[in-house]
């Protein structure tokens, strides 16, 4: 039996920030994670391979708009080995970290065996690990969806994953699904030349954001990207070497077809095998207090697996929630506010919201004061003439305090941040107004949006 302080069981964002800040503060910790390398499916697969292919992408659209410079037939090859060279750079950046803070870190996967004890299985062993706490950081995976023919799809960890398996560019794509994944890649790949049909099963998508902010975006997409409401996907078959997409349309089926179909509608919770024993789930997910503790005291989880967040930013938040807890003994010092966390979608344009947008006041009652400023007067939106979107800021009319915001257009993912940090500081409209933002950079809008309502 080997008895370590903290088990952290997954590699990824929810796990090893917090792991690295207990290892710091002289606790004995062991990380288990089975892909044997740091990042998680963030790294693996996921945020940083995506919008690394995704800049190279937008890189491709401007040249051709401003050089008249067409991409070569090989361009998304070579995108795909640069996507995998900073993977590489970053599990080796990883690696270090690990070194550097001291962390024991184990290839393998968990079995719970009872609140406190643990199996770890490497290739070659196993080993018994008592732990006085732990931290649950398994993430999420891909789930297909219950639709016949669905594992002739592909999935977006086809294209991003390391050493992926698509490496040559479509020329038609069908993408099921209405959220942020089915959108980026359709940016992506069209900006590349590849005609892109996406099914949306209902009339609505995007169905986490405001609805105002997807309607606006809809209509700043590029008009080649055919999308279709109202489609749910009955069937994925096969038509020789391509593969074909039956969807519903009112009372009659169509199809649509393409070199291949992707499938992007959703994910689900990777928990390790005995934890259902010992402590109860919901749908699969695994339920915290706002302090990431489980209703096991001294057993916690972070990321994805939580079902509270999907993004990393808010991972590794909440992994040195989890931390802080530890280090104050189980105490509750360290509380998670998931509502002050930005979100940004890699799209083409890009649109990025934090806090309490409209259709959120409305429900809780409270009333919002709007500041905006139009990106077709922003230099840079000029610069690169992406002259659509906007910046706009939500304040409580009560007293005037910073509660949310959104951006669509040029540099969303970047300005969204000084909005989403004005929410959680509780600045108000002056302080924002009486800011100097850098010019000529869009995060001067902010400024410029305030000052139109002092």
């Amino acid at each position: 039996m080997t008895s370590v302080d903290v088990l952290v069981i997954g590699g990824g964002g929810g796990g090893y920030p917090g792991a690295f800040r207990l290892s710091k503060a002289g606790y004995s910790v062991m990380m288990v994670d089975p892909k044997g390398v740091l990042g998680g499916n963030c790294l693996y697969s996921g945020c940083v391979p995506s919008k690394t292919v995704r800049e190279m992408c937008l890189l491709a659209a401007r040249a051709r708009r401003f050089l008249r410079i067409e991409p070569p037939n090989s361009f998304f090859r070579e995108v795909q080995k640069h996507k995998d060279e900073v993977q590489e750079i970053r599990f080796e950046q990883h690696r270090e970290e690990i070194e550097e803070n001291g962390t024991e870190y184990v290839k393998g996967e968990v079995q719970v065996k009872g609140p406190r004890n643990y199996l770890v299985k490497t290739e070659d062993k196993e080993l018994e690990v008592s732990a006085r706490y732990a931290v649950i950081a398994t993430g999420t995976e891909v789930e297909r969806p219950p639709i016949p023919g669905a594992e002739l799809a592909i999935t977006s960890d086809d294209i991003f994953s390391y050493r992926p398996s698509i490496v040559d560019l479509p020329d038609e794509l069908v993408i099921v699904g209405g959220g942020y994944i089915a959108f980026e890649v359709a940016s992506m790949l069209n900006a590349l030349g590849t005609k892109v049909h996406v099914l949306v099963r209902s009339d609505r998508a995007l169905r986490e954001v405001d609805k105002r902010l997807v309607d606006m975006f809809l209509a700043a997409l590029d008009k080649e990207i055919d999308v279709k409401f109202n489609a749910p996907t009955l069937a994925i078959e096969k038509r020789g070497s391509r593969v074909a997409a039956i969807y519903s349309s009112g009372s009659t089926k169509n199809e649509v077809s393409g070199q291949h179909v992707l499938v992007a509608t959703g994910r689900r919770p990777v928990v390790p095998k005995g934890l259902e024993a010992v402590l109860q789930l919901n749908r699969g997910f695994v339920p915290t207090n706002d302090g990431m503790e489980t209703a096991i005291p001294g057993l916690f989880a972070t990321g994805d697996v939580t079902g509270k967040s999907t993004y990393f930013h808010a991972a590794v938040r909440e992994s040195l929630v989890a931390a802080h807890n530890i280090m104050a003994g189980g105490t509750m010092i360290d509380y998670m506010n998931l509502r002050d966390i930005p979100v940004a979608i890699f799209t083409f344009p890009p649109m990025a919201y934090v806090g309490i947008t409209p259709e959120l006041a409305s429900k809780i009652g409270i009333r919002l004061l709007e500041v905006s400023y139009p990106l077709k007067r922003d230099v840079m939106a000029q610069v690169y003439d992406e002259r659509v979107g906007e910046v706009r800021i939500f304040v409580d009319r009560d007293n005037m305090r910073v509660v949310g915001g959104w951006v669509l257009g040029e540099d969303a993912p970047d300005v969204i941040n000084e909005i989403a940090l004005a929410a959680q500081s509780g600045l108000n409209l002056k302080d924002l107004a009486e800011f100097a933002g850098q010019h000529p950079v869009p995060f001067e809008d902010i400024s410029y949006a305030a000052r139109s309502a002092l």
